[in-house]
């Protein structure tokens, strides 16, 4: 999503894709793949953002973001309000108008012991329209399945 407004670049992906996953550990190649650059280009500028602190290499060659950045926790609040933005305008432009039900309207849409609708019987039309040789029968409240 940053990369919308601050443009198209390698450094953008990698810290974009870090911040959609803050807790993970990564080599450089799962960066690489997930912010959907090469592992050369991620070479050319890794220690950098290492050196700015915005990610944290680990003993075991893993990289993570720096969760206790400013400047990380300066993105994510960007990513926040991006966010917001980007749901108020999907709400914005939609064209269906949604009513809003009540708990009894909604009890009667969705009753499962609807009187009017007899669940069996539909399920037996249906196979005996498909040619089956089954059908379900009631016997003891339970249902059989016959063949």
């Amino acid at each position: 999503m940053l990369d919308e407004i601050l443009g198209d670049y390698p450094q953008i992906k990698v810290i974009d894709y870090l911040l959609m996953n803050p807790f993970a550990e990564l080599s450089k190649l799962q960066i690489a793949v997930g912010a959907e650059i090469s592992r050369i280009t991620l070479n050319k500028f890794i220690d950098e953002l290492i050196g700015k602190q915005l990610i944290i290499k680990n003993s075991n060659s893993k990289y993570h973001l720096n969760l206790q950045s400013p400047i990380v926790v300066k993105l994510n609040m960007l990513l926040d309000e991006l966010n917001k933005m980007a749901i108020a305008e999907a709400m914005n432009n939609t064209d269906e108008s949604y009513d809003e039900l009540s708990d009894e309207e909604l009890d009667k849409l969705f009753d499962e012991n609807s009187s009017d609708v007899d669940l069996i019987q539909l399920e037996n039309e249906i196979l005996m329209k498909e040619n089956y040789n089954v059908y379900i029968e009631e016997v003891n409240e339970n249902y059989i399945l016959m063949v």
